[in-house]
């Protein structure tokens, strides 16, 4: 019997060594997020206005609120 794609999955994870194991959860972990959608058709103002804020961010990170404290 051939086995599905996750069960051959759960295979090397049960043979990868425990301390290993953490690189694969940082993996696994964005894999299971709601995926990202990139935009590429960006107005001039919206890309304006990007530019702007990783300006403001580079002269100044510390005024910034990080995502991880909200």
């Amino acid at each position: 019997m051939k086995m599905s794609l996750r069960q051959e999955i759960h295979t090397y994870i049960d043979d990868i060594p425990e301390y290993m194991l953490v690189a694969l959860k940082a993996l696994l972990f964005t894999l299971a997020q709601e995926p990202i959608a990139l935009e590429t058709d960006l107005t001039i103002e919206e890309r304006e206005l990007i530019a702007q804020g990783m300006a403001e961010y580079a002269a100044n990170p510390s005024s910034f609120t990080s995502l991880d404290a909200i």
